[in-house]
């Protein structure tokens, strides 16, 4: 019955308002006759007359105009309780982010922390998602909140809302040692003669070397594949073979000497990291504030 009362007052504001029950139908999206008898309903629950009506003209009666400032009253201090409800519940509650592995270890630490310092009762729970389509299926079932993930920046799910954050840099790497360090440039034909150190299939880098690859009709067969970038570096610095990885893993490793470039006579496709929510979710303050910092901080 609250609710009911809630939204007759509503009703009765806008043509305390409007002067016109036409009017008021119109802008409340009901029929007339809902307005005429959601006004009744109140001058029966209150034993009051609210309109009165002269010629052509309706008035607020003197009831009516004592009931125009309570119902003003009542239904801001209703606005205001939904709106405090409604935050509370949103400054709790679990926020489920889903990205690859290179993500969740050189990107998002920061995005973490200022989770954890705006919203320090929000649960957060990272999911490192292997492919960009397995994250993308996720969203789509409810099973991710947001997304990062990398994909070609003209790709794109119509069921999803998506954000371009920046294009990754992605740079083949060998041990110090390894012959093609040396050279200024090399093809992938060249690169074809050594064993492949990459990351699971369906991984967005994998999938643009493996493209690169196909383009010029070589199909690599030396593959070793791991599920752990900590591990492949390891591999290819102890000269065991190539890798291709996001410059952000590895940058440190290039610094120090750990590891070397590989440069590439020909370009290949750059992926670009994308943030992702599914268009008909909800929400909530938390995730805006979310996908502000990522687009401000991160992109």
């Amino acid at each position: 019955m609250y609710a009911l009362q809630i939204n007759y007052l509503k009703t009765f504001a806008v043509a305390a308002e409007t002067l016109n029950f036409t009017k008021t139908a119109q802008l409340l999206d009901y029929a007339q006759s809902s307005v005429t008898a959601q006004i009744k309903a109140l001058e029966k629950e209150y034993g009051v007359d609210l309109f009165q009506r002269l010629g052509k003209r309706i008035y607020l009666t003197e009831a009516g105009m004592k009931m125009q400032s309570y119902a003003k009253r009542m239904l801001a201090l209703h606005e205001e309780m939904r709106q405090e409800f409604e935050e509370e519940q949103e400054e709790k509650g679990t926020i489920l982010i889903g990205a690859c592995e290179s993500q969740c270890i050189y990107r998002l630490p920061e995005l973490l922390r200022f989770i954890r310092n705006q919203y320090p009762q929000v649960q957060v729970i990272l999911k490192p998602v292997p492919s960009s389509k397995t994250s993308e299926k996720m969203l789509q079932e409810g099973e991710l909140d947001l997304a990062f993930i990398m994909e070609r920046d003209d790709q794109h799910n119509g069921l999803l809302e998506a954000v371009s954050l920046f294009q990754e840099k992605i740079v083949l790497i060998s041990s110090p040692s390894h012959s093609l360090a040396v050279h200024p440039s090399n093809s992938l034909a060249e690169v074809m003669q050594h064993p492949l150190i990459l990351t699971e299939k369906g991984c967005a880098y994998r999938t643009e070397l493996e493209q690169a690859l196909q383009n010029q009709s070589l199909h690599p067969e030396n593959i070793i594949e791991f599920g752990s970038i900590e591990a492949i570096k390891q591999c290819v610095m102890a000269g065991l073979g190539l890798s291709y990885l996001p410059l952000m893993t590895v940058e440190k490793e290039l610094q120090t000497g750990e590891l070397s470039a590989v440069h590439l006579d020909e370009p290949i496709t750059q992926p670009t990291t994308k943030l992702l929510w599914h268009k008909n979710k909800r929400l909530s303050k938390v995730m805006h504030d979310v996908i502000d910092f990522a687009i401000k901080q991160i992109g």
